[in-house]
């Protein structure tokens, strides 16, 4: 692969040592111009992917500059960074606002890293033949761990979808078993007091029997008190029996007495 190439117009010299170290990292071939002319009878020449412009220029203005690389035909799709030491952001954002404006802008200071991003950028990354053989490699490297990892992914998910069923059904699980120890407790607590009814139903029980037993005793008593007065029923029945003849026959006597006695009183002498 052919490196890029950058033109930096800046007399600068730390600025070119800067930004020559930052490029040379990124295998990006850098041209310096020390002026405006130079530079732009450069870019005519040879014309860059990006040019780095200097706004304070010995022999011109970099505004002045960047216009006429905008006004050319053959240079104005060029981007263009325009660097300055002097300039004040409100400079900048005045010449953003221009048909002619640059593509970016920094302020000295800056560090190698911001330069290199800032082109980065704007021509994008820049790397050797071998480097993009070894990025292609680890891009297949990683859709291949990556299509492993969907599969392990979906399985995953699958498996979530699994556990969460598990999980709803636990649940439901664990409901009804706190509905059934609930109705447990209520069962216990009936059983308690069952337990302690039937202590109470069993004393009851055992007076009951022991009532029942007295009541099966005097009953006993009671038939042969029964049998006692049935006997002497029958014996006085009996009893009356005779004396109702012997009533009968006295009844009969007297009547005989009476007739008698009235005959008496008939023979007896009248005054």
């Amino acid at each position: 692969m052919t490196s890029k190439q950058v033109l930096l117009i800046d007399d600068d010299l730390e600025y070119q040592a800067l930004i020559s170290n930052a490029l040379e990292s990124a295998n990006l071939r850098l041209n310096n111009a020390g002026n405006g002319e130079s530079g732009f009878q450069i870019a005519k020449k040879n014309p860059p992917d990006i040019i780095i412009l200097a706004v304070e220029l010995p022999d011109s203005n970099g505004y002045v500059l960047c216009k006429k690389f905008r006004e050319d035909e053959t240079l104005k799709s060029i981007p263009v960074i325009l660097i300055s030491r002097d300039a004040s952001p409100k400079d900048f954002e005045q010449h953003r606002k221009l048909k002619i404006r640059a593509d970016e802008y920094l302020l000295k200071p800056f560090s190698d890293d911001v330069i290199l991003s800032k082109v980065q950028n704007l021509i994008g990354f820049h790397i050797s033949e071998n480097e993009f053989e070894l990025m292609q490699e680890h891009l297949n490297a990683l859709i291949q761990e990556k299509i492993i990892l969907d599969d392990r992914i979906g399985t995953l998910e699958k498996e979530n979808g699994e556990l969460s069923n598990k999980l709803k059904e636990l649940d439901r699980v664990q409901n009804v078993l706190g509905v059934s120890k609930k109705r447990e407790e209520e069962l216990l607590k009936q059983l308690s007091e069952s337990k302690s009814h039937t202590k109470v139903i069993d004393q009851w029980l055992t007076e009951a029997n022991d009532r029942v037993d007295g009541l099966k005793k005097e009953n006993t008593e009671l038939k042969k008190d029964n049998e006692r007065t049935m006997k002497e029923l029958k014996e006085l029945q009996s009893n009356y029996q005779l004396l109702q003849g012997k009533a009968k026959k006295s009844s009969i006597d007297i009547e005989k007495l009476k007739f008698l006695l009235n005959q008496a009183l008939s023979l007896l002498p009248k005054d």
